[in-house]
């Protein structure tokens, strides 16, 4: 389900031990956007690669009124949060679940 192509500048995450690893270090929910926040990639280079894997070209992405004034790997880098977010609460829920 996870089986993202991966090229020579990001990582695929296996969301399921992103999950395990959260739980070692937080007891609740409170950390969660701070901990899925710390897996975005920082540099240019793997925020592209990252998005083209996870997402698709970023040559599709929508400009809006809320992005102006940031830079396209800012809103890549927006992009792949909500990604990452999803995937990892998807993760976090089935976690949850097996307990």
């Amino acid at each position: 389900m996870y089986g993202f192509p991966v090229n020579n500048m990001s990582v695929a995450i296996k969301w399921d031990e992103a999950v395990e690893e959260y739980h070692k270090h937080y007891d609740d929910e409170n950390g969660i956007h701070e901990y899925v926040e710390s897996l975005l990639p920082v540099y240019y280079g793997e925020i592209y690669s990252t998005y083209h894997d996870y997402i698709g070209t970023p040559l599709n992405i929508e400009i809006e009124h809320s992005h102006v004034g940031m830079s396209f790997s800012e809103v890549m880098s927006l992009n792949l949060y909500d990604e990452f977010m999803s995937h990892f609460m998807e993760a976090f829920n089935a976690y949850e679940e097996e307990e």
